[in-house]
């Protein structure tokens, strides 16, 4: 990407986040996929937890649009599924995440809709982008910035390295949801491997608490032994 093209890019991006956007989407639907996968981690073997198993309910119609940049790599877009499969199976019919692709060039025509529809743009980013320089952007590798029912999970793609993006991706998700940081497991506001890898009961409670869902009817990772999975913290998110 050039840079006269990353500075416009930017500054799209930028005035989404305060106006809203009417999508001229690409129709390519990203979420159609089965819940009783949820477990599945894309290119990596299944990690040492397994997910409750609460009854399935038939989907209420309460949905979050997720719009995919069309800059991320199709291996990207893969962890990308991964984490939104994942809140999907733990939000068992109650509430869903379903996503689209946005087309290569965002025009500046398409900004009046967000307000009205609501979703969530997940845009790839690097350093370079205002986000990167702005309170806890400083150091973060992702950041959710929200305005209710509408607003942007920035990914700061160069900051990413070998770290689990499905992880980091989800644990955006789960702000998008409500979710605040709490003291370990997947909301913890530092990054770590082990926890990122399921959506700990905790931070299935914040979001069942922000979105008014019962949960106990909602499912959650547990260890091998049945307990709930909370690792400690270790290093900066």
């Amino acid at each position: 990407m050039s840079g006269v093209r990353a500075v416009r890019r930017a500054r799209v991006i930028t005035m989404l986040v305060g106006s809203g956007f009417a999508l001229l989407v690409t129709a390519i639907i990203l979420s159609c996929l089965p819940a009783n996968a949820a477990t599945e981690r894309y290119g990596e073997p299944l990690p040492p937890y397994r997910y409750t198993e609460h009854a399935a309910r038939v989907s209420t119609g309460r949905s979050i649009t997720l719009y995919v940049d069309s800059d991320f790599s199709p291996d990207e877009r893969m962890h990308i599924i991964a984490a939104m499969r994942q809140w999907n199976y733990v939000l068992n019919g109650f509430l869903e995440f379903r996503a689209r692709l946005l087309p290569p060039d965002v025009a500046d025509s398409t900004v009046s809709q967000i307000r009205r529809t609501g979703g969530f743009v997940v845009a790839r980013v690097d350093s370079r982008h205002p986000i990167a320089h702005q309170g806890e952007g400083r150091h973060a590798l992702a950041m959710t910035v929200s305005n209710n029912r509408s607003g942007f999970v920035y990914v700061i793609s160069d900051r990413i390295g070998g770290r689990d993006l499905t992880g980091i991706v989800m644990h955006e998700f789960g702000h998008v949801l409500g979710a605040g940081h709490d003291g370990g497991g997947l909301m913890a506001p530092v990054y770590n491997a082990v926890a990122s890898r399921c959506i700990d009961r905790d931070a299935v409670a914040m979001v069942a608490n922000a979105q008014h869902l019962p949960l106990q009817q909602l499912n959650w990772c547990v260890s091998p032994g049945g307990f709930d999975q909370r690792p400690p913290m270790t290093s900066q998110r």
